[in-house]
């Protein structure tokens, strides 16, 4: 009888210890099964983020301007973004190929038309008196941007090898260097009803 429960007593023991054993590995599979989601899913995520980056820079195109002389077509105009926006304002302007595509508000659907030959004329004189490498050391004239006393604007120039994005800057008063690309391009865009 003495050997029986001395039996009984070691067979308790060894479950313990294969219990403890078995739910040691079960945390570490469990550890290890949810490191290796994560990292997949990052990597998924990455993967997804860099395919979009790839497609933004196939999109990033410029503008066909024809001369008249020889009706050859050539591309002179990257893509412009112009956005502004503070608390209950937003605008969103940009020009793409041949397109211009404006959002007054960001629960309103885009307002898009087709450029004249004139309003091309004019964003293309305006754009190539700009230096487009200087953008973002641009200074603001002004700062009411600071305490909401007008929208914080910006201008976006997308080449297809770089993105040059301006310092931001008080909506209505951009930096002299950029105010005849901006004036022309809101000039344009009030067209758009």
């Amino acid at each position: 009888m003495k050997s029986l429960a001395m039996y009984s007593y070691l067979n308790c023991i060894s479950c313990d210890y294969i219990n403890d054993k078995t739910n040691t590995f079960m945390k570490a599979l469990t550890i290890l099964s949810t490191l290796i989601i994560t990292i997949s899913s990052c990597n998924c995520q990455k993967k997804a983020t860099e395919t979009a980056m790839a497609t933004d820079l196939e999109k990033m195109k410029t503008i066909p301007s024809e001369n008249k002389e020889t009706g050859v077509t050539h591309q002179t105009i990257p893509v412009l973004v112009y956005e502004s926006m503070s608390r209950g304002y937003f605008k969103k302007i940009t020009i793409e190929n041949t397109i211009i595509t404006v959002q007054n508000s960001r629960d309103e659907d885009p307002k898009t038309k087709t450029l004249t030959t004139e309003e091309i004329t004019a964003i293309e004189k305006a754009y190539n008196n700009i230096d487009v490498k200087e953008l973002p050391n641009l200074k603001a004239p002004t700062e009411k941007r600071f305490y909401d006393g007008a929208p914080i604007t910006n201008l976006e120039v997308r080449m297809s090898d770089h993105i040059y994005r301006s310092s931001d800057f008080d909506g209505g008063t951009p930096p002299v260097k950029i105010e005849d690309l901006v004036n022309t391009i809101l000039k344009i865009a009030d067209k758009i009803k």
